[in-house]
């Protein structure tokens, strides 16, 4: 045996020898050479180009590095122009956010401009209101409350720049120009430029009035002057306008003219333009205010004129006092018709009793029972008004509450249904004589699906499923008017006469509300809070919610 195994032995060594050597023999290693080029001849061959001549493929070669060249190129070109693409729509993307930026810049600008201005005009209104005004506080009062039908403003604002003395005008001129580089207002804006005018002018007018004083001598003619106010006395802003046009054309064209002369023509035309320009608006102020005034009192007016008349020697008196008051812009606040009228009253008249015979016949006069007639009718509207509100209040209190239950019970699943079907109960109560019983308001859900156990696993599937069950309900009872609060509503299950598979479930909470009563399946319910239940009462809502017990189906 051993002999045998030792043959089989030599027979495969030998065998494997010469095998290998076949194998070297035939795997000769080929002599290789650095320098000589590598050459896919299998691809020439599929190509058929292994019959061309040497000189036909370095044609080919060079033809397909040339190929190659340009394909890099392009390439490289390609790539230029996307980089200079992107450096395009960078520097686009900054630009357009400058541009956002600037926006939004000028923009803040604005709104600062507006808060200074806003903060400077209620410094102006707490100097005036303490008594202790500037100029420029009442120059900014009255072209602010222009509109202001409340608010009466008498005298011009011109007047205030020509009672100042040097020192006081060179501070307007400042607050001016603090007004014009904040307000924004077209109208304003020429407003504050024309008061800017004006004051330039009355500081040139003092400063004048002081050389003549130190020099006693003026540096042109007063009858010079009186012949220039000549000429625009009794002219309109725009007949002005065109004057002053025609005087600077006449500058600038030049010729044998007495240019110094034409000078002071143009600046005191600029000056009355602007001056004129302000008395029209002031007029037009004017002019609003007393038809805003007369519009609201003109009843009243008339009323106290016709019961109250004045006589004639008061009101020469109340004339001569207006016109001796003093110049500049005066603020009459109206703060209501009541004091302001009464004080008017009582100096004029003293509150001096009527005479009937003064009374016209068409006047109104009270009597005692029209008076209790007209309180009876008061006071039904006020009740009628009253119930309203109440009713508003409970249907408010009602939806709030009946929202509130809708939240606690969350959004409904797709395989809930509402459940508001309850059940006639003929009951009577020990309180009805007290309270009036009312059925409470109640939100039901039930809530069904398949039950997918072994016997319907068995016979049944997704596209073939078995029929819904009901698997629980949800019931919301809202007892919001209970005149025990601290009672809790309590449940009891009975059994169905008509059905056994049905029981009747009935709900007591106490007066002022009679029973509930609602018909659920007879089954076994879950009463563990892994399954959801809960029965709880709060803020005047009664919580039961319940599934059913799942019984495993067995063979």
């Amino acid at each position: 045996y051993q002999r045998r195994v030792r043959g089989v032995m030599g027979s495969d060594s030998e065998e494997i020898e010469r095998k290998s050597k076949d194998q070297h023999a035939t795997t000769r290693q080929p002599t290789s050479n650095k320098d000589d080029a590598f050459v896919w001849k299998k691809k020439q061959v599929e190509e058929g180009t292994d019959k061309l001549s040497s000189e036909q493929k370095q044609l080919i070669s060079k033809q397909k590095e040339r190929e190659k060249k340009v394909e890099l190129w392009k390439v490289q070109q390609r790539r230029r122009e996307r980089e200079l693409e992107q450096a395009a729509r960078a520097e686009e993307i900054d630009r357009e956010r400058q541009e956002k930026e600037g926006v939004l810049f000028k923009e803040w600008q604005v709104q600062e401009g507006q808060f200074h201005l806003e903060q400077a005009r209620k410094r102006s209104e707490i100097r005036i209101k303490d008594n202790r005004a500037n100029p420029i506080d009442l120059i900014a009062y009255y072209i602010y409350n222009a509109n202001d039908s409340s608010v009466e403003i008498t005298g011009e604002p011109i007047s205030v720049v020509e009672n100042l003395n040097l020192e006081d005008l060179e501070d307007l001129q400042a607050d001016i120009k603090v007004y014009m580089d904040l307000d924004r207002n077209q109208t304003e804006k020429v407003f504050w430029e024309d008061m800017e005018v004006i004051c330039k002018e009355q500081i040139r007018v003092v400063n004048a009035k002081l050389r003549v004083e130190r020099n006693s001598r003026s540096s042109i003619n007063s009858a010079v002057n009186t012949d220039i106010t000549k000429i625009f006395k009794g002219k309109s802003s725009s007949q002005l306008t065109e004057m002053y046009k025609g005087i600077q054309a006449k500058l600038k064209k030049g010729g044998p003219i007495d240019v110094s002369y034409w000078e002071n023509v143009s600046a005191q035309a600029f000056v009355s333009i602007s001056r004129v320009r302000l008395q029209e608006r002031h007029q037009q102020i004017t002019k609003n205010k007393n038809f805003a005034s007369r519009s609201r009192d003109a009843v009243e007016k008339k009323a106290v004129d016709e019961l109250f008349p004045v006589s004639g020697s008061k009101k020469k008196k109340k004339k001569k006092e207006r016109e001796d008051s003093p110049a500049g812009i005066q603020i009459i606040k109206r703060d209501g018709p009541d004091e302001n009228k009464c004080e008017q009253e009582y100096e004029d008249l003293c509150y001096t009793p009527i005479r009937h015979d003064t009374i016209e016949m068409d006047a109104l006069v009270y009597t005692e029972s029209k008076i209790m007639s007209e309180i009876q009718e008061m006071r039904a509207q006020v009740d009628v008004m009253s119930k309203k509100s109440k009713e508003k209040t409970e249907v408010d209190r009602d939806t709030d509450i009946e929202e509130r239950g809708l939240a606690l019970m969350g959004e409904a699943q797709e395989d809930d249904e509402l459940f508001n079907c309850d059940i006639q109960l003929n009951a009577s109560y020990s309180w009805a004589e007290m309270y009036k019983p009312r059925k409470p308001r109640f939100y039901n859900r039930v809530h069904t699906g398949y039950e997918w156990n072994k016997y319907n696993q068995t016979h049944y599937d997704q596209d073939n499923p078995p029929p819904k069950i009901v698997q629980g309900y949800k019931f919301n009872i809202f007892y919001q008017d209970l005149i025990d609060p601290t009672c809790t509503p309590t449940y009891k299950l009975k059994k169905c006469p008509d059905d056994k598979e049905f029981k009747i479930l009935t709900i007591s909470a106490g007066p002022p509300y009679e029973d509930i009563a609602f018909k659920v399946l007879n089954r076994e319910w879950e009463y563990s809070n892994r399954y959801s239940f809960k029965s709880q009462f709060s803020q005047g809502i009664f919580q039961l919610w319940f599934q059913f017990k799942r019984y495993r189906y067995r063979r």
